[in-house]
C-alpha cells in the first residue's frame, strides 16, 4: 500500500508517496486526510467527512451503528463534498469557551488561536508582550542620597588633625626639621605590642604580651595606673585595645592561654576562646567581657552609627564581630558576626570617610575587603595585595594630593539643557526625567603594608623588598555602582625589611611611618615617595606600632623590646610654633566643648519648658 509520511518526519522537499511491500491491512486510497499540513489523528467518527476521505474500516462500522441507533443531524461541512477538490476544513467548536489557562498568552484570558487538544495549544505559544523585567531593589546596593544623607548628619570626627591643619601635629620631617628623642620611661616587661591615646590626648594606652595595660601620662610620661584582670585562672596577653569616649573604661583584647595544657605544635600554651574584657580604669576592675572570638584578638575599634556605640573587632578565626554597646559602654546588647566564609585573618579595619560610617574596609589575609557596617556584609574584595599577608591599612588625608569635593547634596541637579527645558516646558517631559548632572566623584586615600612569601630553599623574600602602598578608593557614582581601588604609589627601599605580620603602619598626611623587624621605622615622603629619614633606637627587634600625636609635636613607637619611644622636633624654633599651635587647638577645643555642654544643659532645659510652658525665655537664648 502507499502511505504519506507525516511532514515532521520527512524531508521538506520530497513530498512523494513511498510503497511500502508485504504490509498486511486494510488498503487505504492514495491521499490522507490532513488538516493544516498534518495528519489527523485516528479518533472514533465525531468530525464529518466526505467520501474521498480515508478511514479505519472498524471506525466505519462504529460510525454506522451509532448512526442507526440515534439519527444525527447532517453537518453543514458535508456540502463540501460535493465539490471533490475542495479542501476539508475542520468544523467549529461549539464548546463553552473556556477560562484562560497557564498557557493562555490573551491577557484578557481569551482563547488560543491554536485547538485546545493540539500540541502547539500547549507548547508552541508565543507571548503578545513580555513583562518588562524589574531588578528587585538590594539593600545592599550603594545608594548616594542615604549614604551621604547618612554623612551629612553624622560627619567624620577623625579628620580634624593633619600636617597642615595647624593643630600642633608633627608637621615637616627632614634634614631641615629633624627629631630628637624626649626623655621618658615608658617600658613593660615583655612586648608592646599596640597602644592607643586618649580621646582627649592626654593620656597612653600600652597592651603588654604579660596581660597588662598600662595608663600614662603624656604631661610627664609617668605611670598612672596599671591594669590586669585578678579574677583570671589563665594566662592573658594583649595585644590591642581602645579607650571610651568619657575616658573612665579601656577595652583589651588579645591572647588566652590555657596554663594547664601544652601544645606541641604552637610550642605554647593550648590557646583558649579569647574574650575582649572592658577595664574600669579607675576601680581596676573588669565590667564586663565580650566573648566571641576563637582565636587571637589583632584589632578593635570604637565607632558610633547612627547615634548608637559599637566595638567592631578582628581575629586570627577570621571573623569580624559587630558589638552593639549600651549608652554607658558598659554592657552589651547583641553581638553580630561578619560571616563571609573567606577569611582566615581579619588584621585591621578602618572606616571609609563621609559615609556615616557605614562603610570599613578591612585588611584580612592578602588582601583588602570592603564590608557594609551596617549590614553586617562583605560587599567587594580586592586581591592579592601581597603575596602573603596584607596586615593593616588605614584612611588617611594626604595634604600633598588632590582633595576629594565635599559631600553632594541630597538631590542630583537638573541638567536643564536647551532640549530638556523646552521638552519641560511643552509637557512632553517631566522634571524628573531630565538627565541629571552627575555627581561629583567621591574617592578617599589608604594606606596598606604586608608581608611577602618566602623563596622555600634559600629563606629570602619571593619579591624585591618589602613595600607599602597609597591607594584611591573611589566611591559608586550611581545606584548600585561598584567600588573600585587603584594604586596610587609604592614606597620601597633596598634597606627596608620588614616581613612580619602585626606590624602597623601611621601617616600625618604628608609622610608615611613604616616600622622594621630590626629596630628602625622608616619616613616616606608620601608625595616622592623618598626615604626622608630613618629612626633607630628601638632593640634589634621587630618595632610594632607608630602613632602621630593629633595636638602636640610628638611621635610614638612602641616594640617587641617592651619599649615606648618618643620623638619631638629638636630645633627650638620647630619646637615653639608647634607648641604654640597646640596651645590653639587646645584652647579652641575647649571653647568647643564648652558650647557643646551650654547646648545641652539648654536642650534639656528646652524640653522641661515644653512640658511647663511658663517661661519662653530659652527658646530666645537658643535664636541668639
Amino acid at each position: 500500500m502507499t502511505v504519506l509520511i507525516p511532514s515532521h518526519t520527512r524531508g521538506k522537499e520530497n513530498d512523494e508517496p513511498i510503497d511500502i511491500e508485504n504490509v498486511d491491512g486494510p488498503a487505504h486510497s492514495e491521499s490522507e486526510h490532513v488538516e493544516e499540513g498534518r495528519p489527523v489523528r485516528k479518533r472514533k467518527a465525531t468530525v464529518p467527512f466526505d467520501e474521498d476521505t480515508e478511514m479505519d474500516t472498524d471506525e466505519l462500522l462504529e460510525k454506522e451503528v451509532k448512526t442507526k441507533k440515534k439519527p444525527v443531524a447532517k453537518p453543514k461541512a458535508a456540502k463540501a463534498a460535493k465539490d471533490p477538490s475542495a479542501t476539508v476544513k475542520a468544523p467549529k467548536k461549539t464548546t463553552k469557551k473556556s477560562t484562560r489557562s497557564a498557557f493562555s498568552d490573551d491577557e484578557d484570558g481569551g482563547e488560543s488561536q491554536y485547538p485546545a487538544n493540539s500540541i502547539l495549544s500547549k507548547f508552541k505559544r508565543v507571548p503578545k508582550g513580555k513583562i518588562p523585567f524589574v531588578k528587585p531593589e538590594d539593600p545592599l546596593d550603594f545608594d548616594p542620597n542615604y549614604v551621604y544623607s547618612l554623612a551629612r548628619q553624622y560627619p567624620d570626627s577623625y579628620w580634624k588633625h593633619h600636617a597642615e591643619s595647624k593643630s600642633g601635629m608633627l608637621n615637616k620631617i627632614n634634614e631641615d626639621h629633624p627629631l630628637e628623642l624626649v626623655e621618658s620611661n615608658i617600658r613593660d616587661q615583655a612586648a608592646i605590642t599596640g597602644m592607643v591615646l586618649s580621646p582627649d590626648g592626654t593620656m597612653l594606652a600600652t597592651f603588654c604580651n604579660l596581660g597588662s595595660v598600662r595608663i600614662w601620662s603624656l604631661e610627664d610620661y609617668s605611670l598612672l595606673k596599671t591594669l590586669r584582670d585578678a579574677k583570671e585562672d589563665h594566662i592573658d596577653e594583649f595585644y590591642v585595645g581602645t579607650f571610651v569616649p568619657d575616658q573612665t573604661l579601656v577595652l583589651a583584647g588579645g591572647k588566652l592561654k590555657d596554663r594547664n595544657n601544652w601544645s606541641e605544635a604552637d610550642e605554647d600554651n593550648n590557646i583558649l576562646p579569647c574574650p575582649l574584657k572592658l577595664f574600669d580604669i579607675l576601680t581596676g576592675e573588669v565590667v564586663c567581657q565580650l566573648k566571641g572570638h576563637t582565636e587571637e584578638l589583632l584589632c578593635v575599634k570604637r565607632v558610633q552609627f547612627k547615634g548608637e556605640n559599637y566595638f567592631l573587632s578582628g581575629s586570627q578565626d577570621g571573623y569580624l564581630n559587630k558589638w552593639h554597646m549600651e549608652s554607658d559602654w558598659r554592657s552589651l546588647k547583641v553581638m553580630e558576626q561578619m560571616e563571609d566564609g573567606i577569611t582566615c585573618m581579619a588584621f585591621t579595619v578602618s572606616f571609609v570617610p563621609n559615609t556615616g560610617n557605614k562603610y570599613f574596609l578591612a585588611a584580612a589575609d592578602e588582601n583588602l575587603r570592603l564590608y557594609d557596617f551596617e549590614h553586617a556584609t562583605l560587599l567587594q574584595t580586592f586581591e592579592n595585595m601581597y603575596s602573603s599577608y596584607c596586615d593593616c591599612g588605614k584612611f588617611i588625608q594626604p595634604v600633598d594630593f588632590p582633595m576629594p569635593p565635599p559631600i553632594p547634596e541630597e538631590e542630583p541637579i537638573v541638567d536643564t539643557d536647551d532640549v530638556s527645558e523646552s521638552a519641560i516646558k511643552k509637557g512632553k517631559m517631566k522634571v524628573d526625567e531630565a538627565e541629571p548632572s552627575p555627581r561629583p566623584q567621591q574617592y578617599a586615600y589608604f594606606i596598606s603594608r604586608g608581608v611577602e612569601l618566602l623563596d622555600s630553599e634559600e629563606r629570602m623574600i619571593a619579591k624585591d623588598y618589602n613595600s607599602c602602598t597609597l591607594h584611591k578608593l573611589v566611591y559608586p557614582t550611581t545606584k548600585g555602582g561598584k567600588w573600585y581601588l587603584t594604586e596610587v604609589k609604592k614606597f620601597q627601599d633596598e634597606e627596608y625589611f620588614s616581613n612580619a605580620w602585626l606590624i602597623k603602619i601611621s601617616s600625618n598626611g604628608r609622610y608615611l611611618m613604616a616600622p622594621t623587624c630590626t629596630g628602625e621605622v622608616f619616613i616616606y615622603n608620601l608625595k616622592t615617595g623618598q626615604v626622608t629619614g630613618v629612626l633607630k633606637d628601638h632593640d634589634d627587634v621587630e618595632v610594632r606600632d607608630v602613632i602621630f600625636h593629633p595636638t602636640r609635636p610628638l611621635l610614638l613607637t612602641s616594640g617587641d623590646d617592651g619599649q615606648v619611644r618618643v620623638y619631638t622636633y629638636s630645633k627650638p624654633e620647630d619646637l615653639s610654633k608647634a607648641l604654640r599651635d597646640s596651645e590653639e587647638t587646645q584652647r579652641r577645643d575647649s571653647e568647643a566643648a564648652a558650647l557643646v555642654s551650654v547646648a545641652t544643659d539648654l536642650s534639656a532645659v528646652s524640653v522641661k519648658d515644653e512640658e511647663e510652658p511658663i517661661v519662653d525665655v530659652v527658646d530666645e537664648d537658643l535664636t541668639e
